[in-house]
């Protein structure tokens, strides 16, 4: 932003050349740098531009020269000059003969304030104004828009003026923009409106009509940043008194138009001078404390020996508790002067995030497994809207577009988008997300979840079901690392994302604990992805309660370990656990471990079929004979047959 190092001048009392100013503002309150040109800058007027990267929390109070000026003036200790704000007001009439004033979004312009003005003559500016204008690279149009733009330099408040003999009715009415609208600007533009683009005053809505129509403006930064509505009086009063000096024969018709239906009153924050000390880690004086803070404009009475109760003016929208107060001491104390301690205080051993700990090991096992971690947008919008409606979303208030309007309810769409766009450079896709999903049945609600994707996009390469077991192998591992035990996949009927065939739901302690599956080829084909896609849904905030971290270490065997084969044939609606049910309770007692190495589905099989190939490791307290092999084989073989008229192959 820039600021005139002559006009601040009118406002107090500079001794500092520009460059010295410069330093002063960058070590205490901006950075601060003196431009060597600017457009309408003589070398004999005398003056010099600072460039001020304004402080985000400080735009309510120091983008005006005036204001400006009283930051300046606590620094250097030197009183402040108002604004000249004499003029005189024929008493014969009132505003209200002349016009009237409806704001109906009462929410979106916390204050309206107008005032009359006749014989008026339109002409230039004179050249000095103009002048003024150009170094800040304001173009100038007439002596009435000048003014007004002049007295926005100095006050910071954004004012509007209106002919007139063109108002329509003779009534100014404050509302928000019909669709099909269009608004013409002074620089020769004409934009469309819709129903939620106005020109109003609430900071929200400025920010979001500034990035819809492109058209950023001096005033519309100011607004978007939000202004103290008690600062409207100062700026009308301040264009009323340069109209009368430089337009000769005006009148400003006596009162004012005032809107202000809840009026910002000052804010008293208790300021606790122990804790004071304690914050900036050095004892300050109260006389300083009370000095610095009165210099901002803040009223200071004492409420007992290290109590002061500070009544903080309307135009600080940034100081709003205690904290805020004593950084405004110790920025005008100066940071440089404070003198660092090593911490007195006793030092505890934080307690173990166990959430964070699981967290980062669900992280490092899924990484080893061959899945990429992917973050997504948490704002959802559009075509991603789940076809349940909106009313289970949480909406947000001032989204940047209807891309971003809510808050995503789940994880998988992000992750078949991922899939989806990965799918032009790689034939196979892994991916994880540890993420905040959101919901809305009465009340906002947050809920961390684990989601991973496996994609293939070779789809004969794979057989019906693969992804799904390889899927259910990666969260057995999970669930294994991280010593969750008594896991159980039942199978349920899911919402439009999944498989019908290929879903499971997992419980834990008779609860659910998440979804795997398939995907569904519809839901595929909705997002244009050709292949196979398997998925996993967790809650992670209850899988991180029932982590643990102990572990059981057995004696290694000393005694060999023998292993069969056994490939058998069974409907395919059996179950996996069904069959390893039936081979722990086969009666072979030597059984230290199963595992399944091959599974198929295929034509070739007879009737609704698939086969199952298992790896049986046998192991005992001594070395086992080839006929206790024999017998144990033969158990599992008659069970199997026995209980699933299972064909041994």
């Amino acid at each position: 932003m820039k600021f005139s190092y002559n006009l601040l001048k009118k406002y107090t009392d500079i001794k500092l050349t520009p460059e010295k100013l410069a330093e002063l503002l960058t070590l205490h309150s901006f950075e601060c740098v003196v431009s060597e040109k600017a457009d309408g800058l003589s070398a004999q007027s005398g003056d010099a531009i600072l460039n001020i990267d304004i402080l985000p929390n400080r735009t309510h109070d120091t983008l005006s020269h005036y204001g400006l000026a009283k930051e300046i003036a606590a620094l250097t200790g030197k009183p402040v000059k108002k604004p000249d704000l004499k003029f005189f007001e024929d008493r014969t009439k009132r505003p209200g003969d002349f016009i009237s004033v409806t704001v109906v979004e009462k929410q979106l312009c916390p204050r309206y304030i107008a005032k009359v003005i006749t014989d008026v003559k339109i002409s230039p500016a004179p050249k000095w104004l103009q002048d003024e204008l150009v170094k800040f690279d304001i173009n100038p149009h007439n002596n009435i828009v000048d003014i007004l733009n002049y007295a926005m330099l100095e006050t910071g408040q954004p004012m509007h003026v209106f002919d007139y003999e063109k108002l329509e009715g003779k009534k100014i009415i404050i509302r928000k923009a019909k669709r099909g609208e269009k608004i013409n600007t002074l620089d020769g533009g004409q934009y469309d409106l819709d129903e939620i683009e106005s020109a109003n005053f609430e900071p929200g809505g400025i920010r979001k009509t500034d990035k819809n129509l492109g058209l950023n403006t001096d005033a519309s930064i100011r607004f978007a940043a939000g202004i103290d509505p008690n600062l409207a009086e100062l700026g009308l009063n301040r264009v009323c008194a340069l109209i009368q000096e430089i337009i000769p024969g005006s009148k400003i018709i006596g009162g004012t138009i005032d809107i202000y239906p809840k009026k910002l009153k000052p804010r008293n924050i208790k300021l606790n001078l122990e804790y004071l000390d304690k914050l900036i880690g050095e004892k300050i004086k109260p006389e300083f404390t009370k000095r610095t803070l009165e210099s901002l404009g803040i009223k200071i009475s004492a409420k007992g020996a290290k109590i002061f109760l500070a009544t903080v003016p309307t135009e600080r929208l940034d100081l709003e508790a205690e904290e805020d107060l004593i950084e405004e001491v110790a920025r005008f104390y100066g940071y440089e002067n404070l003198i660092g301690k090593v911490p007195a205080a006793a030092m505890a051993v934080p307690e173990k995030n166990y959430a964070n700990i699981a967290m980062n090991k669900a992280r490092d096992i899924l990484a080893s497994a061959g899945f990429s971690e992917t973050y997504n947008y948490s704002f959802v919008g559009g075509k991603n809207i789940d076809e349940n409606g909106e009313n289970q979303l949480v909406e947000i208030q001032n989204p940047a577009n209807s891309d971003f309007k809510y808050l995503r309810p789940e994880l998988n769409s992000g992750l078949l988008k991922n899939v989806k766009n990965n799918f032009r450079f790689a034939g196979e896709i892994k991916l994880f997300e540890i993420g905040n999903v959101f919901s809305s049945p009465a009340e906002p609600k947050e809920n961390l979840r684990l989601a991973g994707v496996s994609a293939v996009k070779r789809d004969e390469e794979t057989i019906n079901g693969a992804k799904f077991f390889e899927m259910k192998g990666v969260l057995n591992a999970l669930f294994e690392n991280l010593g969750v035990v008594d896991c159980r996949y039942v199978s349920t009927t899911a919402d439009k994302w999944w498989h019908p065939g290929r879903v499971a739901r997992i419980e834990h302690g008779g609860g659910a604990l998440g979804i795997i599956g398939e995907v569904s080829p519809a839901a595929l084909a909705s997002l244009g992805i050709v292949g196979r896609v398997a998925m996993f849904n967790i809650d992670f905030e209850r899988l991180a309660t029932i982590v643990n971290e102990e572990r059981e270490f057995s004696q290694i065997s000393k005694y060999p370990a023998v292993v069969r084969d056994i490939s058998i044939l069974v409907d395919k609606d059996i179950r996996m656990s069904e069959v390893l049910g039936v081979i722990h309770n086969s009666g072979a007692e030597f059984i230290e471990d199963i595992n399944l190495f091959d599974y198929y589905e295929g034509k070739e099989l007879s009737g609704n079929k698939k086969n199952l190939a298992f790896h049986i490791v046998f192991q005992a307290e001594r070395t086992l004979t080839d006929e206790e092999i024999r017998r144990e084989e033969e158990k599992i073989k008659n069970a199997l047959i026995k209980k699933l008229s299972a064909e041994i192959r």
